[in-house]
């Protein structure tokens, strides 16, 4: 099978539409403009519905728009064959309408359909609901094109899978689902790929007024403002809005967004370069790469984050990247000083060149700066950026929180100590460096150690 290097373009969109029937409403349309046209990578791309919003229709229609003539094979995967089939029926209907199919839709197997196109394309349906991420590694096939049915029901292995089984072939994965009842990764990810991510991803909102069969009066329509009016406003807005509303246990839920936070950050050999350590051990051992114009320009470039890691496997991980001849400084946790029956991590990472300044940094201290930083209080605008490459330490921002009460409300007196190694150990960065506030300042003094200045607030 040859490798296909291009989607269909809008244009051809249109005109396979008309012959299967289908007219999309605007929104619905902005979901196919969404689909990349360019073929030299595997991509994703992730639709998040609100109830009713006909995203299986959309996904379905894309897929065989694609399938007629840009795709060998195509799988439509599920938690089970019975989520598949809203899809697989779809794209059966089109290809009835488009005279394109070579024989009836059939089931080879139990449970499982298969159809075949006049072009030779075969579209075939999976279920994970037995064999997991193994259902389609195990096909040994490589698919042009997945579409994920129901996605937020799936793993994130699954959804890894996915991802791996269309790289051969630098193909799509369309990822269709609801956020009712999702896996935690699927929110994650929608925010996650409205900025720059290593899955070159994309994502969009479908809300349920973009089926105008159903709401012809599109937001405005009269049972749409029912519905906001009967539902809260994040209730209204994950079911109808299919928009992920970060939980308001979150510490860094209103100021952290994919959009103003993750973009492309690369190393800047005009630029100073520090470490940012935080050194866990069960729950993560955390260097975060630092690099900055002043305090209005700081770049995280890159991470190191393991659970169960020791000091010499981060400083190791260190030395072998580009930058790490340059790496002589940097800020991290007091525990540093801390001697276990062995010298301690001060002393074991000067051993190896690279000096770490630290000092006592409150909870509340080290939460305030990084919120300042996330959103200026001056202006609003972010001045910390992370390249995708720090998933862990962009992960952690949807996962810090706050403990809660039986009723769900949080406790606002101190956050759960865990998943904030990477933010604790750029909290403390950014404390050395720019003090604990912008109205103090940081002041300096000299090190007893070094003879060297340092930041101190």
């Amino acid at each position: 099978m040859a490798i296909l290097h291009e989607w269909p373009e809008w244009e051809d969109k249109l005109i396979l539409f008309e012959e299967f029937g289908y007219q999309p409403s605007p929104l619905q349309a902005e979901v196919h403009h969404l689909l990349p046209t360019a073929r030299t990578q595997p991509q994703v791309v992730l639709i998040l519905g609100g109830e009713r919003a006909g995203k299986s229709t959309v996904a379905g229609m894309e897929a065989a728009a694609a399938a007629c003539a840009w795709c060998d094979l195509v799988y439509v995967a599920g938690e089970s064959f019975e989520n598949t089939e809203p899809e697989f029926d779809i794209m059966a209907k089109a290809f009835r309408e488009l005279g394109a199919l070579a024989s009836r839709p059939a089931k080879p197997k139990r449970g499982q359909w298969e159809m075949q196109l006049k072009t030779g394309c075969m579209i075939q349906t999976i279920s994970f609901n037995r064999d997991g991420p193994d259902a389609l590694i195990a096909t040994g096939q490589a698919p042009d094109l997945i579409l994920l049915a129901e996605a937020g029901l799936l793993s994130y292995a699954e959804f890894l899978a996915a991802f791996g089984r269309v790289a051969e072939r630098r193909g799509l994965v369309l990822a269709s689902g609801t956020l009712k009842a999702a896996q935690p990764w699927y929110p994650e990810k929608f925010r996650e790929f409205k900025g720059a991510n290593v899955f070159s991803g994309r994502s969009i909102s479908l809300p349920s007024w973009a089926n105008v069969s159903i709401y012809p009066g599109g937001r405005q329509d009269p049972v749409i403002q029912a519905l906001a009016n009967a539902y809260d406003e994040q209730t209204f807005l994950e079911r109808f809005g299919a928009e992920p509303v970060p939980s308001g246990l979150l510490v860094f839920g209103r100021e952290f967004s994919h959009d103003l936070h993750v973009r492309r950050c690369e190393y800047d050999p005009e630029l100073p370069i520090e470490v940012a350590v935080d050194p866990g051990y069960a729950g993560a051992y955390s260097v975060e790469v630092m690099q900055w114009t002043g305090p209005a320009d700081v770049r995280v470039i890159d991470e190191f984050y393991r659970q169960y890691a020791t000091w010499d496997q981060a400083i190791d991980w260190v030395r072998v990247q580009p930058w790490g001849s340059r790496i002589t400084s940097g800020v991290a946790d007091v525990a540093i000083a801390q001697h276990h029956a062995d010298r301690s991590q001060y002393e074991q990472w000067r051993s190896r060149g690279i000096h770490l300044r630290s000092q006592a940094v409150s909870i509340e201290d080290g939460i305030s700066r990084m919120r300042d930083f996330l959103r200026s209080p001056s202006s609003g605008t972010p001045r910390i950026t992370y390249d995708p490459r720090c998933k862990s330490a962009i992960w952690e921002f949807g996962r810090e929180s706050y403990p809660s009460d039986q009723d769900g409300q949080p406790l606002k007196e101190h956050p759960v100590d865990r998943f904030n190694h990477a933010r604790k150990a750029v909290s403390y960065w950014l404390i050395a460096h720019f003090g604990r506030s912008d109205v103090a300042g940081p002041r300096r003094k000299a090190s007893s150690r070094t003879g060297k200045e340092e930041y101190w607030s």
